[in-house]
Formats: structure tokens, C-alpha cells, sequence
């Protein structure tokens, strides 16, 4: 009966817009696809639902997240689906959206939808209705990616998720988020930008938009994804704008754009050795500053370049072991490093502070130590150190076992993760011991229930898939053995956490001080501040170029105008005059009426044409670079930030236009 129904449907539609295309199963668009659209009905429904009635719906909303991912995990097919595909073009994946199932983006949706449920239950009593909304909007986009079954739906949601990660980092609503919020997506619609023009010149040479590695354009790809996958030095971003969010937004946040970067380098990007270095050059450089920072989410900030570096080595070296290892420490990391965001949150929450430094002040000595009002970020905070340095019976202990097989004799790259993972160590002493242990501060605050229960329940999981990783062996791609515990591999975990427990003990003094490096040697300082210097610079002088011409133009061909307006003008009184005369001459009584109606409505109209001249001149006289100016001509002031808005987009759109000229 369902056949003949859709067969009817088909047959009506088939002359216009074929509005869903089953090409096989309905089990992706009843379940997987739920929550891509479902936040187009919920997200409005919660800023007019009152908080009982708003955190009913957010309950069974997270409840039906929770099924799709067991759904997924139970390895049941889930097809392909096309929606809104007209007949053009099927043939070459040309489908605003269309979606299918591969293993890669089945084990990252089913990140996104576990983990995403555990966000939402933790920001179920602090997050306000528009970061719920968002949320639920930049978990469906992420879901959206990792099922997308051709370049334009992936195009969609990569920007989708742009703007709705964007706008949760802009309602943390502190003047450091919304410039902080600006710059992220300033950055992000740069990203994807290139991965735009890469799909352009990818489908100028095969004709098709079906996901597949580029036969064209992998510039632009390797730049697109490598900003999501934060590539050094494209990670700016990511220090900048997770520790400016809200703190339960942060938890959200900790899963999603990351991660969906490691996804594309998994399924666009080429193997390549390259790749494999660039990942273990972030995994060393994100540990080595996570040990430089105070801030408690900073210093997570800087861990996930370091873990997702893991990721990118792993996948960029392409063996069947090391693709799965990494995908399986994608999923493993967002569940404990949601988990260490959630413990951060905790601090947050209940003492107002997020500084170790503050933890400590004179004075703090007269509070309990921080763990013993809130031994539930305690716990969080324990178990997720354990899991992010790989300490069995933790879910990151399996995921690094995988990737240290792989990665056995790969040169410089395995040593180089080695050293990471000793950083790691270090850097999670200094989280667990400095924050929770030694840390002091007043609490003011009891951590509510859902916070309580996503602490746990997300602790539960990191030992769970640690003591059971059977669990999600159905997930990998290439299915290979989680046999993982034997006295080597646990032996060589312990050495990295042991070497790195050591050296915290040792420079336990220095890391409480804290090493401050010149801000000289940061990234920002010596890369993008000469860059945008030469920007503002090009633009300025460009501007000065272009106001010097204008000004001279008008200034040359004014005396012209001014003289052909007045013989304009004396030629009008002629003309009037004689007029006037010929008709005084044949009607003596309508001669002076007609006189006077002519020449008033000339001169009238010379006046008008007159001041039109005045008015443009005098524009463009004023459209220059002074930012003391009048308002309007302010936003043409390059150091305007609507000026330079609309430069970047403009910028943009040349880009665009030569590459399609081009390509």
C-alpha cells in the first residue's frame, strides 16, 4: 500500500518538481533526517513556550536524538533520499538536497546526535531560548553535513552551520562575544568561500556535484576545510571564540564545527603525507600552548587543536586502521572533551570565575577547596583528564591505541603525537589540580539537576565505550578489531601519562605563576597583523587614489559645466522672449499671461537641473576617507566596520565572478 501511495505521488509531481525522491528505504527520511528539519517547527515554538512547558519539549526533543542515534548504531541501511529535485540534472547529483549514507558521515552523524543530546541536557536550565533555538539549528546542520550525499546540500549546511555557530557565539551577548562572534564568521565565510570555488572548478572538469574526492580545485578545498579543521596557522579562531560563548554554549560548541572539518578531510581530502605531518604539528602546538593558558576554556581550546590534530593524522594517512582510529577519536573526543567543557561550566556557574589565577587570590585560603561544593565537576573533570590522555579502561585509550598501531613507523609524525600526548598529561595535571584541588573560591551557586545528570551520564559513556568498545564497532568504517587491551598497549599509555605526571610535578611551581610569552610572538602578531596591515593599507591608498581622481575630475570639468548652464540659460530668455513676443503680436490679450507661464516654468526647471549639478558635486566632493565626516559619510571610512564589511564581500564576489569567468 505505501508503494502504490508513493507511486501515486511520483506520477503527480513527475511533470513539475518531483518533491521527494525515495531511492531506497524511507528509514533516513522518517529518522536520520529528523533532526536537520525538525528545528525549522521546534526552534520558534521555544521563545513563546513558557520554561516548563520549554523544557517538556527540550526533554523529548533530546529523548528523540538519543533514538536516532541508537538507530544508526543498530548498522541498519539507511539509503539515499533526494528533496526537491526537478528532472534536470539527476543523473550528475544535481539536487539541492540530496542525501545517502557512507560510513564516514554515519559514525559523525552519530556523534553529533549523542553528544549534542548531552549539550542540550546540560544547558536545559541555563541556556536562554535563542542559544536553545540556535543550538538545535547547529546540531541539525552538522547532522546535514555528515549525511550529505552531494556538494551543493554539503555547501548548504557548511554554511548553515557557519551562521548558526556564529550567532551562539554572538548571544553570549558580552561585548568580547560579539566581537569575538564577528570575527568567526568573518572567518568562516572566508572558508567557505574557497570551498565553494574548489566545488566550481570540481564540477567544470567531471560535470558531477556527487561527493567524491576533487579531480580540481584541492587549493581551495585544502584551504575551506582546513579552516573548520583548524590547519595551522588557520586556527585563530577557535581561541577566540569558544571561551567568549556562554559556558553551557561552549558545550555545544565543543562537538560541532571541529569536527565536521575532520569529517571533510576524511571524505574529500586525498592521503597524503602532508596531511599526516600538518596533524601532528597542531597536536604538539595546541598541547604546548594549552600548558601557557590560565583560562580554563582557553586552555580547552587550545586541547581541541591538539586531540583534532590526532584525528587529521590519522585519516590524512589513510590506511584502514588509522582512518578508523581517527574517526573513533572523533567520537571519543567529543564526549570527553564536552565533558571537560561541562566541568569548566561548573566552575563557572557556581563561583562566577574562570581563571585559575582567580581561583587562588589573596584571601581564598577562607573557602573550601572548589571540588567539595560541586564534586560533581570534580568527577567530570577526573574522569574526562583520564580519557583525554588515554588511560584505560577510558574511551580514549582505545581510540590512541588504534592510532599508535597506525601510526607505528610513520616517521617523524608518530614521535611527534608521542610528545602531544605527554603535553596532554601535563596540561590536564594542571586543569584537575590547580582548578578543583587546590582552586578556592566561594560558591554561590548549586549546580541544577540537568547540569548534575549530563556530568554523570556523560562520565558513564567515556568509561562505558572505554570497558566495552565493542559497543561501536558497528561504526567503523572499515571494521576493525577493538581488541585493544593487552599489557604492551597498556604499558605504553602509562608511559606517556606517567612522563607527563612527572614533569608537572616538577614545574608544578612554574605552571601555578603561569609563563606569559610577548605578545610579539604569537601567531596573530607575526602572521595576520602584517596581512591585515597591507589590507587596510592597500584599501586606504586606494581610496585616496580613487577620492584624488574624482575631486580633480569635478574640479576640471566644473568651469564646463557652469558655463553651458548659462548659455542653457540665455538661451532659454531668447527663446522665451521671442515666444512671448510672437505671441503679444497675434493676441494682445493672452500675450502676457502666456510670457509669464513660459518663463516661470523654465526658469523653474533650470533652477532645478542647477541644483541636481550643485547636489552631485558636492557628493562626491564629500565621499572621502575623514572619519570626523558627517554620518552618512562615515561608513565610507575604511577604519568603519561596515566599510570594511562590505569591502570584504565585495572582495568576495570578484573572487567569485573571476572564478567563474576562469573555470
Amino acid at each position: 500500500r505505501l508503494n502504490y501511495i508513493s507511486h501515486c505521488f511520483a506520477n503527480i509531481c513527475y511533470n513539475n518538481v518531483n518533491i521527494v525522491n525515495i531511492q531506497k528505504g524511507v528509514r533516513i527520511l522518517s529518522l536520520a533526517l529528523l533532526p536537520v528539519f525538525a528545528p525549522i517547527v521546534v526552534s520558534p515554538l521555544l521563545f513563546v513556550l513558557s520554561d516548563r512547558w520549554r523544557r517538556i519539549m527540550l526533554v523529548l526533543y533530546l529523548c528523540g536524538l538519543f533514538a536516532v542515534a541508537i538507530h544508526i548504531l543498530s548498522s541498519i541501511e539507511l539509503g539515499s533520499v533526494s528533496l526537491l529535485t526537478s528532472t534536470f540534472g539527476g543523473s550528475n547529483g544535481i539536487a539541492p538536497l540530496f542525501f545517502s549514507e557512507h560510513p564516514y558521515g554515519k559514525i559523525a552523524a552519530f556523534g553529533f546526535l549523542f553528544v549534542g543530546a548531552f549539550a542540550l541536557l546540560y544547558g536545559l536550565h541555563v541556556l536562554k531560548p535563542g542559544e536553545l533555538a540556535v543550538s538545535l539549528v547547529a546540531i541539525g546542520s552538522a547532522i546535514g553535513v555528515a549525511l550529505a550525499g552531494n556538494f551543493l546540500t554539503l555547501f548548504i549546511f557548511w554554511e548553515l552551520l557557519t551562521i548558526s555557530v556564529g550567532g551562539l557565539i554572538l548571544l553570549g551577548g558580552t561585548p568580547q562575544a560579539v566581537r569575538m562572534g564577528y570575527r568567526f564568521i568573518l572567518f568562516q565565510l572566508g572558508g567557505g568561500l574557497m570551498l565553494f570555488l574548489g566545488i566550481m572548478q570540481h564540477y567544470a572538469v567531471t560535470g558531477s556535484l556527487l561527493l567524491a574526492i576533487p579531480q580540481a580545485g584541492l587549493p581551495f578545498f585544502l584551504l575551506g576545510i582546513g579552516i573548520k579543521a583548524v590547519f595551522l596557522p588557520l586556527h585563530v579562531w577557535l581561541p577566540w571564540s569558544y571561551p567568549s560563548a556562554s559556558f553551557a554554549s561552549s558545550v555545544v560548541l565543543a562537538g560541532l564545527t571541529t569536527k565536521v572539518g575532520v569529517f571533510a578531510v576524511a571524505r574529500l581530502l586525498p592521503a597524503h603525507h602532508g596531511i599526516v605531518l600538518m596533524g601532528a604539528c597542531m597536536a604538539v602546538f595546541g598541547a604546548a600552548f594549552a600548558l601557557l593558558q590560565s583560562n580554563l576554556r582557553r586552555l580547552l581550546s587550545y586541547h581541541i587543536i591538539s586531540q583534532v590534530g590526532f584525528m587529521v593524522a590519522g585519516v590524512g594517512l589513510g590506511s584502514f586502521l588509522s582512518v578508523d582510529g581517527g574517526l573513533l577519536h572523533m567520537i571519543n573526543h567529543m564526549l570527553y572533551k564536552a565533558l571537560l567543557f561541562m566541568s569548566a561550566g561548573a566552575i563557572i556557574y557556581s563561583t562566577g570565575r574562570e581563571d585559575l589565577h582567580d581561583l587562588r587570590e589573596k584571601g581564598g585560603t577562607a573557602f573550601s577547596p572548589i571540588w567539595k561544593p560541586i564534586w560533581v565537576g570534580m568527577v567530570g573533570a577526573i574522569i574526562g583528564a583520564l580519557a583525554i590522555s588515554g588511560m584505560p579502561p577510558f574511551n580514549g585509550y582505545v581510540s590512541k591505541y588504534l592510532l599508535k598501531k597506525a601510526m607505528y613507523g610513520a616517521g617523524p609524525a608518530q614521535w611527534m603525537l608521542w610528545v602531544a600526548g605527554v603535553g596532554t598529561s601535563i596540561s590536564f595535571c594542571k586543569f584537575v589540580y590547580f582548578g578543583f584541588i587546590k582552586g578556592r573560591a566561594k560558591a554561590y551557586r548549586k549546580l541544577p539537576v540537568s547540569m548534575r545528570v549530563a556530568v554523570l551520564a556523560v562520565s558513564a559513556c567515556c568509561l562505558l565505550f572505554g570497558i566495552c568498545p565493542g559497543l561501536l564497532s558497528p561504526l567503523l568504517p572499515y571494521h576493525s578489531s577493538l581488541q585493544v587491551y593487552s599489557w604492551a598497549g597498556i604499558w605504553a599509555s602509562l608511559q606517556i601519562i606517567l612522563a607527563g605526571v612527572a614533569i608537572f610535578v616538577l614545574l608544578s611551581k612554574i605552571l601555578e605563576k603561569g609563563i606569559r610569552l610577548p605578545y610579539w610572538l604569537s601567531v596573530e602578531h607575526l602572521l595576520y597583523r602584517p596581512i591585515i596591515s597591507l589590507a587596510v593599507g592597500v584599501y586606504t591608498h586606494a581610496g585616496r587614489i580613487v577620492e584624488l581622481g574624482v575631486d580633480g575630475a569635478m574640479v576640471r570639468v566644473i568651469p564646463y559645466l557652469f558655463a553651458f548652464s548659462r548659455k542653457v540659460a540665455h538661451f532659454d530668455e531668447r527663446t522665451v522672449g521671442l515666444v512671448g513676443g510672437g505671441v503679444a503680436e497675434s493676441s494682445a490679450k493672452v500675450r502676457e499671461g502666456i510670457y509669464a507661464n513660459l518663463r516661470g516654468g523654465v526658469t523653474h526647471f533650470y533652477r532645478r537641473v542647477r541644483a541636481v549639478f550643485q547636489r552631485l558635486f558636492f557628493l562626491l566632493i564629500k565621499v572621502d576617507y575623514d572619519p570626523g565626516g558627517e554620518r552618512p559619510y562615515q561608513l565610507f571610512n575604511v577604519r568603519n566596520f561596515d566599510f570594511d564589511f562590505v569591502l570584504f564581500m565585495v572582495t568576495l564576489l570578484v573572487l567569485l565572478g573571476i572564478s567563474i569567468f576562469i573555470f
